[in-house]
């Protein structure tokens, strides 16, 4: 049994000493993969590992993370899966070639407070969703897909709207694995 962890472009540079990898070729796509543990139960510990893995490999490559989980029973089923959606996955790739994913969440310190945060960084990015907020404190949950180099100036950013803003709670975390835009 094998996890997949991620798809990337191929050939790519070495996989990372964090766990034992390899990449499965599946045309111009590798699929990075390692031997399935054999835990029963989700764990936090397993989710954290996959999440570790997944970073790793995203520090030397563009990829599409796949979401814990994902098994089959040997190489040549990943690779059968991976290469009947080759030309989707390609296209989502370079959708996301050489950009990251921040998240970010605006919490009111004061009731009834309006203030659009988000329009000052789209521009930043190249996409950006958001999601429901769970509760009424919380009035954004969105994601941005950045590129790399423009990480630094989405904090600078952050930090100068929460100085202008001190009746919100700002948190901006990543750079992260863009889950959020592997699919449309």
């Amino acid at each position: 049994m094998i996890e997949l962890y991620a798809i990337a472009q191929r050939p790519g540079p070495p996989l990372p000493d964090i766990a034992p990898l390899r990449e499965l070729a599946c045309g111009e796509l590798g699929a990075i993969c390692g031997t399935a543990a054999e835990e029963s139960e989700i764990t936090e510990d397993a989710l954290w590992r996959h999440e570790r893995i997944v970073e790793a490999v995203m520090e030397t490559r563009d990829l599409l993370p796949v979401r814990y989980g994902t098994r089959f029973a040997g190489d040549e089923q990943a690779v059968d899966v991976v290469a009947a959606r080759s030309g989707t996955l390609k296209a989502a790739l370079e959708r996301v070639r050489g950009a990251v994913e921040l998240s970010f969440r605006v919490r009111a310190r004061e009731p009834d407070v309006s203030i659009d945060v988000h329009a000052s960084l789209q521009p930043l990015a190249r996409e950006s969703m958001t999601r429901p907020a769970p509760d009424e404190g919380e009035l954004l949950r969105a994601a941005y897909l950045v590129e790399r180099d423009r990480v630094p100036e989405v904090r600078d950013e952050v930090a100068r709207l929460q100085h202008e803003h001190p009746e919100l709670s700002l948190l901006l975390t990543g750079p992260w694995p863009p889950y959020s835009f592997v699919e449309r």
